[in-house]
């Protein structure tokens, strides 16, 4: 008995000291796995060997068809965001210029434009790995995200105009460990100064 008190209690005391646990992952979409969003407007999405995170794998590619354009997932395969920081994507954009994008978490539905979490993202020509922090962020309307429940709605909508493709290699949701954390800190204090 004694044994297992001092176990646990050596447990505790790595909890304690902090002892960074793994980054978890979760994939929103599994491209890989056939997965496409279930949520679109003015554009098409399909699978596509151009472009992918990996060779032998497959992209997701959208291709915009009119105005008014969205993709997402409403609601969403794995919709429980509550202890992931960070969304990180993999884009190829094949303009020449760049293009931007407006991600959007609606917590429950219907809800209104201040109720909501919106982030502008810059896409690059070429290959872009792009994050999206949650851990801390507040709606619209200046109160906080709360991600504690599953979401509504995740949807992505803007810059690439019609006729134009684009093609998303990952999809996910990601904790960012101490280290990551740290180094987020000092590179937003070197922008600041």
């Amino acid at each position: 008995m004694r044994k297992l008190l001092k176990f646990f209690g050596i447990i505790a005391l790595l909890i304690a000291l902090g002892i960074p646990a793994a980054a978890k992952k979760l994939d929103l979409l599994k491209f890989d796995k056939g997965e496409t969003p279930n949520d679109t407007n003015a554009c098409e999405t399909s699978l596509a060997e151009e472009h992918p995170a990996k060779k032998g794998g497959v992209s997701l590619k959208v291709s915009i068809s009119g105005d008014d354009w969205w993709i997402g997932e409403c609601p969403p395969k794995r919709g429980l965001l509550d202890g992931f920081d960070i969304i990180k994507f993999g884009i190829f954009n094949p303009s020449k210029e760049p293009r931007g994008l407006n991600f959007v978490i609606k917590p429950k539905s219907p809800i209104s434009y201040e109720d909501r979490f919106d982030s502008s993202i810059v896409v690059r020509p070429g290959q872009n790995d792009l994050e999206i922090e949650i851990t801390g962020a507040c709606t619209n309307g200046g109160k906080p995200l709360s991600l504690k429940d599953r979401i509504a709605i995740w949807s992505l909508s803007g810059g690439f105009k019609k006729g134009e493709n684009f093609f998303f290699q990952t999809f996910k949701a990601e904790t960012a460990d101490e280290g990551d954390k740290e180094a987020a800190v000092k590179d937003s204090g070197k922008k600041s100064k």
